[in-house]
């Protein structure tokens, strides 16, 4: 039955790490059970769409840091526009209102309302702020609303800083932001955190920090749990 193949195997399969072998006798598998075929299928779509997400233009020539900064700011707003509206079925959308010269991706899920994750992958303190800044205004407005959010930063490449003790500027702000929300969660991608290790560093995570295998893996699994992605 389509149950006993989990959803590790299949990511590993999509991503064209599992082995030879056994990657034929899912293919076999697959074209006797149409449930699971159905699955691989949705799997690969998605890694497929937050990958595209993923991308990021460069930004257009002579553009100045103080606007960039300015444009930054107005993140944690747009991400709060977010939380309503949200269509039936997968959608890769690049958001329309965001701030001029700004690349923010979301992802809409079938059931993404109260539920978002929020990318992060940049080192820049002004998305790391924005992404804590998105984070708080979600909560906040869903609790003045008397609605329930549920909010999840995830961080992985430079974007990994956020998360570090001793490296992080906002750890005491996660921390507090931490024990406030209890619907609010910060975690890290395992593999950065291995790739980091592997050149010699010793990587702390704060104590309000869970890791997971990947950052693709948990932003897959969460969109195939009803959450909107959005990318920082």
């Amino acid at each position: 039955m389509t149950r006993e193949i989990s959803d590790e195997t299949l990511h590993t399969f999509v991503d064209g790490e599992l082995a030879v072998d056994e990657s034929e006798r899912l293919i076999a598998r697959m074209q006797e059970d149409v449930s699971l075929a159905a699955r691989v299928c949705e799997l690969r779509n998605l890694q497929s769409m937050v990958r595209t997400a993923y991308a990021e233009p460069p930004p257009p020539a002579g553009r100045a840091d103080r606007a960039s900064r300015r444009r930054l700011a107005g993140l944690a707003a747009a991400a709060v526009m977010l939380a309503t509206g949200l269509t039936a079925g997968w959608v890769l959308r690049g958001l329309d209102d965001a701030p001029d010269g700004v690349h923010l991706a979301r992802i809409v899920a079938p059931a993404g309302q109260g539920k978002m994750l929020l990318h992060l992958d940049s080192a820049e303190p002004q998305r790391m702020e924005a992404a804590l800044d998105a984070a708080e205004r979600l909560l906040d407005e869903a609790e003045r609303q008397g609605r329930q959010m549920q909010v999840e930063i995830v961080a992985n490449s430079q974007g990994i800083g956020l998360l570090r003790a001793g490296v992080s500027p906002h750890a005491a702000r996660i921390a507090q932001l931490h024990a406030r929300h209890v619907s609010l969660q910060f975690v890290a991608c395992g593999q950065t955190v291995a790739r980091l290790a592997d050149e010699g560093e010793r990587v702390v995570l704060l104590p309000a920090v869970r890791t997971a295998p990947t950052a693709v893996g948990e932003i897959v699994d969460r969109l195939q749990q009803g959450w909107t992605y959005v990318r920082i």
